[in-house]
Order: structure tokens, then sequence, then C-alpha cells
């Protein structure tokens, strides 16, 4: 019966190989004791020692070092910092609009800095985000 999986060429293999090795040891071994051997996550945390959330989160730790190492196109975060820009420019015009006054007050040169607003941690993340 011929097997349905794509195969990976020679170069895919070895970079494979290679986003395996840049894995912590734990994420690696659970990740080949998942996707390799078809182990259950409940078996895998108590062969690892831990919970079957932390199986869960290696799994995911795991796919999301080996997409970013294998993916040669922009990265999931380099796709939404393209698709924030246009926020990004709307948020910088608003800003200007408003003199930072309104929607950062602890940048106005007449006011000291106060106590800080959910809005304004808001646009300090997402400003420190798109740096």
């Amino acid at each position: 019966m011929p097997d349905d999986k794509p195969r990976l060429t020679d170069d895919e293999q070895r970079n494979y190989v290679e986003a395996l090795e840049t894995l912590p040891l734990l994420t690696r071994t659970v990740f080949l004791l998942a996707s390799r051997d078809s182990f259950p996550y409940a078996e895998i945390g108590w062969r690892c020692g831990i919970s079957v959330d932390e199986v869960q989160v290696r799994v995911a730790d795991a796919l999301l070092g080996l997409d970013r190492h294998m993916r040669v196109r922009p990265t999931f975060i380099g796709r939404i910092r393209r698709a924030l820009l246009p926020w990004r420019d709307a948020w910088a015009t608003a800003r200007a609009r408003e003199g930072d006054r309104r929607l950062a007050p602890w940048l106005s040169p007449q006011k000291r800095p106060g106590r800080r607003s959910a809005i304004d941690w808001i646009a300090w993340a997402f400003e420190h985000t798109l740096r």
C-alpha cells in the first residue's frame, strides 16, 4: 500500500533536523513522542513528568519553532505587523491631531506624569509591538 504522506526533499529534511535541534530538549522530546511515536498526551505527560496541559503547550511551542525555522516567507508576527500598518497610521494621525494631550497625557509637556488609563497602556503596548 503506498504511503499518502508527502515526502520531504533532502534539503527540507536537513532543514527539519536542524530545526528540531534548535528546540529545547523537553520540547523536542514531547514533540517527537507526539508526532513520530503517536503517544497520547496523557502518556507523554506521565513519561516526561509534566501535566497534559504542559504537553499541549510544548507541542505548540515545537510547531511554532519548527515553522519559524523552516519558513522562508514572512513570519506570523510579520504578517500581523503588515496588516496593522493602516491602523498604525490612523493612530499616529489621531495623536498628532490631539497633540498627545488626550490619548497620551503623560507625554504632554504641560502635564506631569499621572496615573495611566487602560487606553494609555494599550497605546504603549501597540507602539512597542510595532517597533
